[in-house]
């Protein structure tokens, strides 16, 4: 992947060509097999994970679980927010490939380069909101047909 190809991807979108530069420097494009995991509940988080191809479902504890088709989508977040455990399993359902960034490269950069920080942080937040809005509404939906 080129810093161009990394620049196209939504998270890093709004990076200039030199902090792109310094995110495509701590990356790597892992081939990932059908079945394979690329995390552990309650593990340690290690690394966090964009996809791009293939399809990947994260489940958790209480039944819940999303899956993840498009290129660009983003998954490990645990590795760059606290406690830095991950809370669910993420499994690919197809062969596929993704860009693995190491938690700490990526959270010394990101802490070390506020400007930087700020536009991959706040791509990160918005999506770990959109998951929680997620779950809350598949809870009440569950609530709801129960109550029925």
């Amino acid at each position: 992947m080129t810093v161009e190809e990394l620049q196209q991807l939504d998270l890093f979108k709004e990076l200039s060509y030199s902090e792109a530069a310094k995110v495509h420097a701590i990356c790597e494009t892992n081939r990932v097999n059908e079945g394979e995991k690329l995390f552990e509940m309650g593990n340690p988080a290690h690394t966090f994970f964009v996809i791009l191809s293939g399809d990947y479902m994260v489940y958790f504890c209480d039944g819940t679980a999303y899956t993840l088709h498009q290129r660009g989508e983003i998954t490990g977040w645990s590795t760059v927010v606290r406690p830095y455990h991950y809370t669910g399993t993420a499994v690919a359902l197809t062969s596929g490939q993704v860009l693995a960034f190491d938690g700490n490269e990526l959270l010394r950069l990101v802490q070390g380069d506020s400007a930087l920080g700020d536009k991959i942080m706040g791509k990160v937040y918005a999506n770990v909101g959109e998951r929680i809005n997620f779950a809350q509404s598949r809870a009440l939906d569950e609530k709801d047909s129960m109550n029925q």
